[in-house]
């Protein structure tokens, strides 16, 4: 064989040689897990910060709605006081019509003589109506006897 003699390793040497592999794959083991902390921890910090950013937007929804409730009440009762005075003057004023014909219709004629008096036109109207159409039955009616 020629060639280079190669000295075997010692098994201390390759004990320290493996004690040095370890630690150094214990120190990357490390970082990867100080990394793996620190993304948590901003990961944490990030949720923590959308937790209150969503409350302080909800908070802001909720305030709008409650604004826009209590003044949505606020113009319904408006709303319905001024229809409620509506509807007093309305009754008022028909109140006073009524007052204003009653007096003007008591200045012309009683009540009682001008019902008395209509009463009296439609029985007379009635009764006229009936006259005129009245025929016997066995009387042929004019026209017919002018015919003949």
């Amino acid at each position: 064989m020629a060639g280079k003699k190669t000295k075997p390793f010692s098994p201390r040497e390759d004990i320290s040689s493996l004690n040095k592999q370890i630690r150094t794959k214990e120190k990357r083991v490390q970082k990867v897990i100080d990394q793996k902390q620190g993304v948590r921890q901003s990961y944490l910090e990030a949720m923590e910060k959308l937790r209150k950013n969503t409350t302080n937007k909800l908070s802001s929804i909720e305030n709008i709605q409650d604004d826009f409730t209590s003044t949505m009440e606020c113009l319904d009762k408006e709303e319905e006081s001024f229809n409620l005075e509506i509807k007093e003057l309305s009754e008022r004023r028909a109140q006073l019509n009524k007052r204003i014909i009653d007096k003007n219709a008591s200045s012309f004629f009683p009540k009682k003589t001008v019902a008395l008096t209509i009463i009296a036109l439609v029985a007379l109207g009635s009764g006229l109506l009936l006259s005129q159409k009245h025929q016997p039955f066995n009387q042929p009616s004019s026209e017919k006897r002018i015919q003949n």
